[in-house]
């Protein structure tokens, strides 16, 4: 199994660690061609965990002189990656072994899927939202203001939430969160990567909505699982509040059909 494992640090020293371990400890049959880490210049000592691991995983370290978003250091470490799957993972995730099995399973078996996405648990082995509708205006509310407090918008908020996510059996998602992707060699040639004019949140969303209009598929597959510890950044304010802000902004502008409710792939 040809796979490579892309991971883009920033200042993830506390958990960073871990995300590598899962990789060395996982069966030969499942181990990764090669590990790329994008370092998007941490002030942290993440470098420093990261350049411990050479003997363990087949590490290949990118240093980034600046901060160059998401998508453009994933799409860096993918140009430095094998032939093969690549599985777009964040600093805070561990792969439970078993995974790459069901994962390479599902794309051998479904030539027409484009990213795949496993399942989510925290440490506790509580499932997490990871496959979801699109974000039309009333998400979004539902999320941000006050109507999430009413009972209203948590059905609403709920729907968006877990509508694909709660399946046990694999299922066709309208987008998958970013924190675990799993692109075939056949998403790779069709869709391509992640789009760079995202520096951070929703290149997901845009990632998935292309592969849907080019005629591939997104999909969420339980049987592969791994833990996330998650921490929503956004939702406290600040730079990452903002470029969630502007991220969102420019999904709408490009993607007004999001604004009526509208989308490709699998309706609601």
């Amino acid at each position: 199994m040809k796979w490579s494992a892309i991971i883009t640090t920033y200042n993830s020293e506390d958990v960073i660690g871990r995300a590598l371990r899962s990789l060395a400890d996982l069966p030969l049959s499942e181990k990764p061609s090669v590990v790329v880490v994008v370092d998007n210049a941490s002030s942290d000592h993440t470098v420093n965990i990261v350049e411990s691991y050479r003997d363990a995983v087949p590490l290949k370290i990118v240093l980034n002189k600046l901060n160059m978003g998401l998508s453009m250091a994933n799409n860096i470490g993918a140009a430095g990656a094998e032939r093969g799957s690549l599985f777009f993972l964040n600093p805070d995730v561990e792969i439970i072994p078993g995974a790459i099995t069901v994962l390479m399973k599902f794309q051998e078996e479904h030539p027409d899927a484009a990213i795949i996405g496993p399942a989510m648990t925290d440490e506790d082995g509580n499932q997490q939202s990871s496959a979801r509708s699109w974000p039309g205006p009333l998400v979004i509310a539902s999320r941000r203001t006050p109507l999430g407090q009413t009972s209203p918008g948590r059905r609403i908020s709920l729907l968006h939430l877990n509508r694909f996510n709660s399946s046990v059996l694999p299922v066709r998602s309208q987008w998958l969160v970013g924190a675990a992707m799993w692109l075939t060699p056949n998403g790779l040639e069709k869709v391509g990567l992640m789009s760079e004019k995202y520096f951070l949140y929703f290149e997901d969303v845009e990632w998935c909505w292309r592969a849907w209009k080019k005629g591939m598929e997104v999909w969420f597959e339980p049987g592969a699982k791994i833990r996330h510890v998650c921490q929503r950044e956004s939702a406290s304010g600040g730079t990452t509040f903002n470029h969630h802000l502007k991220s969102m902004l420019r999904f709408f502008i490009s993607h007004p059909a999001v604004l009526l409710g509208a989308g490709p792939g699998r309706r609601i």
